[in-house]
């Protein structure tokens, strides 16, 4: 009987939580409140009524980091398949990669010299700042429905690599303790090789699709892709690129396939089955982008929130984040309303701070200045989100 009951129970909890997660994504062009600040909101919520329930809750400490490293894998997969690359794309791919890169470098460095003032030291300092810059594609994307096509365009292509790039600049700083011209020649290296591997990855998943016939095919294809990246990490490999790289082929099927020895595949079956293949991942993107906000808002303190300390500090960063992001999409000529309000924290900053090694932790970032820094950007961006109009009209990039 009682097994009956939590089971019950489960299932129920489980159904609202991705229901009401569904509501609010539906919702969220009319709300315009990102769901991340509802998913976080329930999940604490959820763990108010477990304590008033005496319910023994689960320690959920060792599912969120693989959890969230299958939402961040399908998140940056969702994202490079959305992305056609034309000859036209070139400028904005190459303005994306350097706003990604630049704010990544310069707001590390300042909050590095920010916690080297502390006593820390610049491996532990840079470590633990790499994560507060880093922009959550698992928030903006969602986000950039609401902006106009050039603008929700900018926006994926920025939040997809600057996932990649800060997970691979932190993976490097965590494996190589002395850094050096031979570290960086090795790194090269094992980005060629991802590169390398995620073509043919991509041009095996296109032979698979022209020819398995099974009713059941993407989710297999799903799992072989999560084996790969699990795989390229085994190896110390940058993982993301790998992901990247496979994602952009496979949703520029229509080009791949224009190569000679690809020409005898039927290319409209092929772009039928791929679009498929994105909807699936879409699908499982948002399941598991609910699941992780959910459960991390279930182990925040609420009473942390409001901490004056912490929250002093929280400030500073979102300061900084905000001023440097204006300063670079100034620099670089680029329109600074409403991508200057675009720049969310989130999955990634929650999952590559739960990855920092004990002897390199520092006690100045705590899940409580994580989750404010989190939040602040997220009520930044719906203050932005509310003055965006529809029909929006088209940005200069």
């Amino acid at each position: 009987m009682l097994l009956t009951l939590v089971q019950v129970s489960f299932l129920l909890i489980f159904s609202i939580i991705i229901l009401v997660g569904y509501l609010f994504e539906v919702l969220s062009p009319k709300t315009r409140i990102p769901n991340v600040i509802i998913l976080l909101g329930l999940g604490m919520v959820c763990k108010e009524l477990a304590v008033l329930g005496n319910w023994n809750a689960p320690n959920f400490s060792s599912v969120l980091p693989e959890l969230g490293t299958i939402g961040l894998i399908l998140i940056v997969l969702e994202g490079s398949l959305e992305l056609k690359l034309t000859n036209d794309k070139k400028p904005l791919l190459i303005k994306t990669s350097l706003l990604a890169f630049l704010s990544i470098l310069t707001l590390a460095v300042g909050l590095s010299l920010l916690f080297t003032f502390q006593g820390y030291t610049f491996q532990q300092s840079i470590v633990n700042s790499i994560p507060l810059a880093i922009i959550s594609s698992a928030i903006a994307i969602p986000t950039a429905k609401m902006l106009s096509s050039k603008d929700k365009e900018f926006v994926i292509f920025e939040s997809s690599l600057s996932d990649i790039i800060g997970v691979t600049v932190f993976n490097f700083l965590i494996v190589n303790t002395i850094i050096n011209f031979d570290s960086f020649i090795h790194f090269a290296l094992e980005i060629g090789i991802s590169i390398l591997f995620s073509v043919i990855g991509a041009i095996l998943l296109i032979i698979i699709l022209n020819r398995l016939k099974h009713k059941i095919k993407f989710i297999p294809i799903i799992a072989l892709i999560l084996m790969l990246y699990a795989i390229a990490k085994g190896f110390h490999l940058p993982a993301l690129i790998l992901i990247l790289v496979f994602g952009l082929v496979v949703g520029n099927i229509e080009r791949i396939t224009q190569i000679s020895f690809l020409k005898q595949f039927n290319p409209s079956h092929l772009i039928r089955e791929i679009h498929r293949f994105e909807e699936i991942t879409t699908e499982l993107t948002f399941v598991v982008r609910v699941a992780f906000f959910v459960i991390f808002g279930f182990t925040i303190d609420i009473n942390t929130i409001l901490e004056i300390n912490t929250l002093l500090l929280s400030l500073s960063i979102f300061a900084m984040i905000l001023i440097l992001r204006v300063l670079l999409l100034l620099i670089l000529r680029l329109p600074v309303f409403p991508l200057a309000f675009i720049a969310p924290r989130g999955l990634i900053t929650i999952l590559l701070f739960v990855n920092i090694p004990l002897h390199l932790s520092i006690d100045g970032v705590n899940q409580t200045i994580i989750t404010q820094v989190i939040l602040l950007t997220a009520l930044y961006m719906m203050f932005a989100t509310i003055f965006v109009k529809k029909p929006v009209p088209q940005s200069t990039l």
